[in-house]
């Protein structure tokens, strides 16, 4: 198949790039993707590929970095899983990789296509794309990916792949007879509805405020601090996200974001960033001061402000993302089962990492089911 690769954005047609993807993906509108292309060029190789080949056609956008052994061993730790002698081996290495999607969106998919005739040949010329442009023989595929390609059972198309069980992606329904914030906690059983009566005493001294850009521009340096404290307690972070990508984040229309400060006292102790298409809201960045947390119970009041948003704007869904899964099951939250794939051309390398990777499972929690 013919497939064009581009690393960044400069020489690719805007024209041709919008006129074959899915309107209704506006994670893939390239102006989207130049503002993190933009924002995330130290340790992220932007790279877009079209395929052009007769009835087959479709873009799709891909991320180039490396990933150190030791964030897949500190994982395994975070994790409480048994950590051997060759996951001490592992850390050593720096491991350069493609990933058939971003790395900082992990649940959206980066692929448009049409009916593809022969999708194996096309997974398979884009590894030849890849091996040949950038000498690159190792790639992350979100399940997402091959959702978009309609492959049900991608091991058994390509024996060679690693199924990888990654944590969960915790999302939640808005039911339509939501109309205002109280039908939610109506919703609610006796014991999460003096929950959220706690959090919002709790936080009362809490000021929510959207940031406009000079907002943004004026607390660059903190909301970055803040953020940098959330992604530290996550389990597992490839590459770091960016906040000066709201710089011109927030400018967009398609997908809408916004993002709102938390403020004590005048000072900044937290920030909310919400993207919004027709029908779903997608929280995916946050950050906080944990000195305040305890106290002022702010994540959880993060977490009622992103449905109050999404009620307020009639959203059908929340996507909150993988981390603190039980806690955010007590709102309302459920688990989406998530997979990655690994394809490691070099049978050494893929025999020294499969019996790790397969090991990798999301931390045991329990599911709460706060609804009456």
């Amino acid at each position: 198949m013919n497939i064009q690769l581009h690393i960044g954005s400069d020489n690719l047609s805007k024209k041709e790039w919008e006129f074959l993807r899915s309107k209704k993906n506006y994670f893939l509108s390239l102006h989207f993707k130049k503002a993190f292309e933009e924002h995330h060029q130290k340790n992220i190789k932007h790279l877009y590929y079209i395929l052009r080949d007769g009835k087959n056609k479709g873009v799709g956008y891909a991320q180039q970095f490396n990933i150190r052994g030791a964030s897949i061993h500190n994982y395994k730790k975070k994790n409480n899983l048994k950590v051997g002698f060759i996951s001490f081996f592992v850390r050593l290495l720096n491991i350069n990789v493609v990933a058939l999607g971003n790395s900082l969106l992990t649940n959206v998919s980066a692929l448009s296509t049409n009916e593809l005739t022969n999708k194996k040949d096309f997974f398979m010329s884009i590894i030849k794309r890849l091996e040949t442009s950038l000498n690159v023989n190792k790639l992350i595929i979100p399940d997402h990916f091959f959702k978009e390609i309609k492959i049900d059972n991608p091991n058994e198309m390509f024996p060679s792949l690693i199924e990888v069980i990654v944590d969960e992606d915790m999302q939640m329904h808005i039911s339509n007879e939501y109309k205002t914030f109280n039908d939610y906690t109506n919703s609610l059983k006796k014991k999460y509805k003096t929950r959220v009566k706690s959090v919002f005493k709790k936080s009362d001294a809490i000021r929510i405020i959207p940031l406009y850009k000079k907002d943004i521009e004026k607390y660059s340096d903190k909301i970055q601090e803040l953020f940098v404290n959330v992604h530290q307690n996550s389990a597992f972070g490839i590459v770091s996200f960016n906040t000066s990508v709201y710089n011109k984040l927030i400018d967009l229309d398609d997908p809408k974001c916004v993002v709102f400060g938390y403020f004590l006292e005048n000072k900044l102790v937290a920030f909310s960033s919400e993207l919004r298409d027709e029908t779903t809201l997608y929280s995916y960045f946050i950050g906080l001061d944990y000195k305040y947390n305890r106290s002022h119970r702010i994540y959880e009041r993060i977490l009622y402000q992103t449905i109050k948003g999404a009620v307020e704007n009639q959203k059908r869904r929340i996507v909150f993302g993988r981390t603190a899964a039980e806690f955010k099951s007590n709102v309302g939250a459920r688990p989406i089962a998530s997979k990655i794939y690994v394809y490691i051309k070099n049978p050494m390398i893929r025999f020294l990492l499969k019996p790790i990777l397969a090991k990798i499972k999301p931390k045991r929690w329990t599911q709460r089911n706060p609804f009456i």
